[in-house]
């Protein structure tokens, strides 16, 4: 039986898909275009977030102090490896504007971490008004979503890299490939667009789009199935408005959406998402890498079966953490969605786990990453 929807519910409705689709006309070209717009929009978005972490609490609850660490540490842990790998290095520098952006690992210093705790927890020691709490708290909160953002950055840059370069061992092996030749590991990603006459720029942002895909896909099938049909409460303390149907609905949306553009840019277009890596068909590749005897479409399917799931517990993670300090939203930002943090919940969750899957395939599974 069909929900009767009340004239709040249809109004919060409309708000929602008249912001989602001004989002996507902002989102998506920068997406598309990758490089200076996609980096810009990622720091504007991390700023936001990082102010709706220190918000949360209590607009005043912390001084000018504390927000100046949250943010410097925060920000390093973001952009430090981003910026790293320009620096010194083969990798094409932004600030010459001499190329595309490029991102082949995901890192996080340990010292960087340990200071940041050092720094919280001293602040914690000699203020009175900055409890152990507010420094789990940050320190906490503060780190997921750096990592989170750095995977983002990691699915956007990553197909812009020439190729595997992690196995120094085989990054000059060649592949033996139909569509080419002398093609290598170390330049796998470029001689396939290349030979295939792809729009480097423009299609290595396609792994981008279908974590969306799946991301987005997952709220929006959850929102409409359990408004619609929702009778059963997941989690009643921490979320009282999503379902058991809902998420069954958009987990079924999610895999449809995500697996359905994976086909379309792949037989379609032959454009996979990431050349050798994440596609359906067989990676001369991964066969040269002695990894899962060249198959990759269970990588591929496993991603898109995470994406729903963990995006989920990304979205209660969160939840939590409004219920504690007893707010509705992280911030306004977005009618009818919230703020950044509400937005970008799950996708931060969906981006460290997709980006972890793709750094440890293209490292051969030997788990040295």
């Amino acid at each position: 039986m069909i929900n009767k929807i009340s004239l709040s519910s249809k109004s919060s409705m409309v708000k929602r898909i008249l912001t989602g689709i001004v989002l996507m006309a902002v989102v998506i070209p920068c997406i598309a275009f990758g490089n200076w717009p996609f980096f810009v929009l990622s720091i504007l978005l991390s700023v936001v977030g990082i102010h709706e972490i220190l918000r949360a609490p209590g607009s005043g609850r912390y001084s000018l102090l504390v927000k100046i660490v949250v943010y410097l540490f925060v920000l390093s842990f973001i952009y430090w490896t981003f910026i790293k790998s320009w620096v010194g290095s083969d990798t094409p520098n932004p600030f010459t504007g001499s190329s595309e952006f490029a991102l082949d690992n995901i890192f996080v210093s340990i010292l960087g971490i340990v200071l940041y705790a050092m720094v919280l927890f001293l602040i914690s020691v000699s203020t009175p008004k900055f409890q152990l709490s507010d420094a789990t708290y940050l320190f906490t909160v503060g780190l997921f979503f750096a990592l989170g953002f750095q995977g983002m950055l990691f699915l956007r840059y990553f197909p812009n890299s020439n190729g595997i370069t992690y196995l120094t061992a085989i990054s000059d092996t060649s592949v033996f490939v139909p569509w080419g030749q002398n093609v290598t590991c170390g330049n796998y990603f470029e001689q396939y667009y290349l030979s295939h006459g792809l729009n480097k720029t423009f299609n290595s942002c396609l792994v981008f789009i279908f974590m969306l895909l799946g991301t987005w896909g997952a709220d929006v099938g959850a929102y409409f199935v359990g408004v619609l049909f929702g009778k059963h409460r997941m989690n009643p303390r921490i979320s009282p408005h999503k379902t058991w149907e809902g998420f069954f609905g958009g987990f079924v949306f999610s895999m449809l959406c995500s697996l359905g553009f994976a086909a379309i840019c792949e037989y379609a277009f032959d454009s996979p998402l990431v050349p050798g890596i994440l596609q359906f068909q067989n990676s001369p590749l991964l066969l040269t890498m002695n990894t899962m005897n060249g198959v990759c479409w269970p990588f591929l399917v496993g991603i898109a079966f995470l994406m729903p799931i963990v995006g989920n517990v990304g979205g209660f993670t969160f939840s939590l953490i409004k219920r504690q300090f007893g707010i509705k939203d992280f911030g306004t930002i977005f009618p009818g969605h919230g703020g950044v943090i509400d937005r970008f919940d799950s996708i931060l969750t969906n981006s460290i786990m997709i980006a972890i899957i793709l750094l440890i395939t293209a490292n051969g599974w030997n788990l040295l990453v």
